[in-house]
């Protein structure tokens, strides 16, 4: 058996084995690629350049030589012998030319050129005159040059210009020019510059507009891990207050903030949440707090928590929250405002290009109309006046009338609640001007507009943003509720991709003012102290605001859940040196005026309803206006009817609403023809079976 397989292994061994083929040397050629000098065939040697030959060419004489065109030696006998062998040395023999004929036509050697612009150079460092290159073309013997190199239609002879050869002087536009040499003394008070500077256009003499500096806003200092005697008074209470109601749970941190402190509730696992919200009462009373808040829970966090005032508020200066790097330096939002500072310490931006619009609602002295002010003043940091346009609305018209003469005004601050209509008029119109541009130049909003301007693809200016800011609501919606609402809803609803933002604020948060159609549109919230848990509820469709403390508590809302913040406090001396900085720069560029809005306000509507002349002859029939009546006879909806009257107001056909009783009419059937032919409509009055009848007979 051992035999056996001895046999087998040794068969195995003979099957599989690989026998080894030694290399080669030479397998792949002789010849190796050598890198050599370039050599041009015109030029010689004297080219600065490379070349790969593929091999070597073994050639009588030197191998730089081999290709030498510029050769004037006759050939000898046994030089012509090896020519006719076809030896490539003498290849080109029969248009060779020297190489001082080469110098005449091309010019010096580089190398020589070299030496002599290195010379010239270190006597021009010290000593720089005015001087005027006269090249003069060499005459050249054409009988020289090989057949191939003669000119056909070209002299070779100096070409009449401007310049003098014998005083080496040219004309040149009007001003004479001499040529220095180096062979005169070149001093400092011998030489006269004649050459006069360009002057300095006007253009050139403008102001360079600069953004306001944070060195005019005012700072202040605080200590955030501050933990009074007041604080841990707190805790224990509440601890005890959880003990007593048989709630298993602790204090496990505190935040204290400017305003409010947070007090974190740790519970233990199987304690419902609810049971720290239902002794919410208990906790209010064994604090003595004046208001209480609980989140339950605390969004990214695994606790309770419970916000209560604190003994000693703290101010946040508005200099503190912008002198940040992540507010001054972030050049990709130009509509980054400060608001305030959270719970935590954090600064609380808000990018009003992602808002895109904003409402803001609280009780008077709760501190709106200075987060407003501090929204203006962190616009005006950051934008230039090409950059950013504002248009502002002031019906009580001590707010926002400093403002005024800024160059970022598209108007003056806008005070009449019925110009204001206007205004929000003329800004859809300018929404529906900006997207037919953008379809126009393929662009989707503004900053691609603005991209493919910069890039040179639209040949148009630049697109600045606008702003608009109401500060009182309630009051345009008692004089022209139906002009604004549209407006506002329009703005709203596609204007945020045109650049186009609305920040709305109130007083006065029902639901007769902050209607639906606008509240639904407008997805950011910014509530203050509020008087009732249903004004909390039209401002953030739930409760909260009516536990705010006033004084610049406040609530942001965006697509999360509200956020408690302090708001940043600006004084009216830091807003006029603000203010004041920007005007000394610029004065103001308004694309409208006052007078402008007033002629649109007092513009008559343009009568588009066909059933405006029957109501007219109707009302005038009847002695009295009703829009319930108008409805009955003609059989409107209510809208058309009011709409209708309105028209009909406007032309002093009837006065104005007296309550609840009807409208009187103002004109006669003989006023009424004449206000109708002044509206381009003309009446025929004529008597039928069926008493007096006015029929159209044309616009």
């Amino acid at each position: 058996m051992k035999k056996n397989k001895l046999k087998q292994e040794k068969v195995i061994e003979e099957v599989f084995h690989i026998p080894q083929i030694p290399k080669i040397e030479g397998i792949r050629g002789y010849h190796k690629y050598e890198k050599e000098r370039f050599v041009s065939p015109l030029f010689g040697a004297d080219v600065k350049d490379e070349i790969h030959v593929p091999f070597v060419v073994h050639v009588i004489g030197d191998k730089v030589k081999k290709y030498d065109a510029f050769r004037t030696k006759p050939l000898m006998d046994d030089e012509r012998i090896e020519k006719e062998k076809g030896n490539k040395y003498y290849e080109f023999s029969d248009s060779l030319i020297n190489k001082e004929t080469r110098k005449q036509i091309f010019g010096i050697d580089s190398y020589e050129k070299k030496e002599t612009e290195s010379k010239v150079s270190d006597f021009k460092e010290e000593v720089k005159p005015i001087v005027e290159e006269v090249k003069v073309k060499p005459t050249v013997d054409e009988n020289v040059l090989p057949p191939w190199m003669r000119p056909r239609s070209v002299s070779m002879e100096p070409e009449e210009s401007d310049v003098k050869i014998e005083t080496h002087e040219r004309m040149k536009s009007g001003v004479t020019v001499k040529a220095n040499f180096l062979t005169e003394d070149y001093s400092e008070k011998k030489i006269e510059k004649i050459v006069e500077k360009p002057k300095v256009t006007a253009s050139y003499e403008n102001k360079y507009y600069q953004l306001p500096p944070v060195t005019l806003l005012n700072k202040t200092s605080r200590n955030r891990d501050e933990k009074p005697q007041w604080l841990l008074d707190q805790i224990e209470m509440i601890n005890r207050t959880f003990a007593d109601h048989a709630v298993e749970g602790v204090v496990a941190n505190s935040k204290k903030g400017p305003t409010v402190t947070r007090h974190e509730i740790s519970l233990e696992p199987g304690v419902p949440v609810k049971r720290v919200t239902g002794i919410h009462d208990n906790i209010m009373m064994n604090l003595a707090a004046k208001s209480l808040r609980i989140e339950a829970p605390i969004p990214g966090k695994p606790f309770v928590g419970i916000e209560v005032p604190n003994f000693k508020t703290d101010i946040v200066s508005f200099g503190n929250v912008v002198d940040s790097e992540d507010f001054l330096n972030d050049h990709d939002h130009p509509l980054k405002v400060a608001l305030g500072e959270d719970i935590d310490g954090k600064n609380i931006y808000v990018d009003i290009a992602k808002m895109p619009h904003g409402l803001i609602a609280g009780a008077t002295n709760s501190g709106k109309s200075v987060c407003v002010n501090t929204i203006l003043i962190s616009l005006l940091l950051k934008n230039k006046p090409e950059d950013l346009k504002l248009i502002l609305v002031d019906p009580k018209m001590v707010e926002l009338t400093p403002y005024n003469d800024l160059p970022h005004l598209i108007t003056p601050v806008i005070t009449d609640p019925k110009m204001a209509a206007t205004a929000l008029n003329w800004v859809v119109e300018e929404m529906e001007n900006r997207y037919r541009k953008f379809a126009n130049a393929r662009a989707r909003d503004l900053k691609s507009y603005n991209e493919n301007v910069k890039k040179g693809f639209v040949d148009d200016e630049k697109m600045p943003y606008i702003v608009i800011v109401i500060d009182e609501l309630a009051d345009l919606m008692m004089v022209s509720a139906n002009d604004v609402e549209d407006a506002i809803q329009r703005i709203t609803q596609k204007a945020r991709a045109a650049g186009i933002h609305l920040l709305v604020a109130t007083q006065r948060p029902t639901v007769d003012v902050v209607r639906g159609t606008i509240k639904s549109n407008i997805p950011t919230r910014i509530a203050f102290r509020v008087a009732s848990f249903t004004d909390s509820t039209t401002i953030l469709d739930g409760a909260g605001a009516e536990q705010l403390l006033g004084r610049g508590d406040m609530l942001l809302k965006e697509a999360e859940r509200p956020i408690r913040l302090q708001g940043a406090f600006i004084s009216d001396h830091e807003i006029d040196g603000v203010i004041d900085f920007i005007k000394n720069q610029q004065g103001p560029q308004y694309l409208l005026r006052h007078e402008d809005l007033k002629n649109k306000v007092e513009s008559k509507e343009v009568i588009n309803d066909d059933l405006f002349k029957d109501v007219a002859y109707y009302v005038v029939e009847e002695g009295n206006c009703s829009i319930n009546g108008i409805t009955k006879q003609f059989g409107l909806g209510f809208n058309r009817a009011q709409r209708i009257v309105t028209l009909l107001e406007q032309y002093g056909i009837v006065s104005e609403t007296q309550g609840t009783k009807a409208r009187e009419v103002l004109v006669t059937y003989h006023e009424l023809e004449n206000i109708l032919k002044e509206a381009g409509i003309i009446w025929n009055r004529y008597n039928g079976s069926q008493g007096i009848c006015l029929s159209p007979l044309g616009k």
